[in-house]
């Protein structure tokens, strides 16, 4: 069940907990439609996801991070697109160590999600080399997400966690069959 958006000005918790249910909503659907054979709606709801994680961290340290740029406060909370390396670097020097690389691994599958496998425009060759890339970045989210939001942690979130755990077996365990 969707959870309401509502505005960080309104309430800042609801907010962010919404941009984490959807962060993990997002990873369960990009593992679901790779499995189903999407592989660029797989690189797009991953990229995706990136984008509500770095949403609800920019909200949980608004406070931090609109001390020297208000731009988080008028619209950085929603970690535009065209922003994600800028607010990533932000986030790392509050202690998000990992935030810079899952942005750029979930750049490079917003370029797939788009031009495939171009030669003139991909960073990919090969299916495979996407796998790696949504698997790691599902893998580092889930290891780092009930960390960056313990204070918001509580059992439907846990149980989602559990769903996309599990369906990320799935896919990794179809990345070792072609091994």
């Amino acid at each position: 069940m969707e959870e309401k958006l509502t505005s960080p000005k309104i309430d800042r918790r609801a907010y962010t907990r919404a941009r984490i249910i959807e962060a993990l909503d997002d990873l369960d659907l990009a593992v679901n439609m790779w499995l189903a054979g999407r592989t660029r709606n797989a690189a797009g709801k991953a990229f995706s996801a990136v984008k509500a994680l770095l949403s609800a961290l920019v909200t949980k340290n608004l406070d931090k991070l609109a001390i020297n740029n208000e731009w988080y406060a008028k619209k950085g909370y929603t970690a535009p697109s065209h922003s994600l390396k800028g607010v990533s670097i932000d986030l790392v020097k509050l202690g998000f160590a990992d935030v810079e690389e899952l942005v750029n691994v979930s750049l490079l599958l917003h370029d797939y999600q788009y031009n495939g496998f171009d030669p003139d425009f991909s960073k990919y060759e090969a299916k495979d080399e996407v796998l790696h890339d949504l698997v790691g970045l599902t893998m580092r989210t889930l290891r780092d997400v009930k960390a960056w939001f313990k204070e918001n942690w509580d059992d439907k979130l846990e149980l989602i966690y559990s769903v996309v755990l599990s369906d990320l077996e799935k896919v990794k365990g179809e990345s070792t069959e072609g091994e």
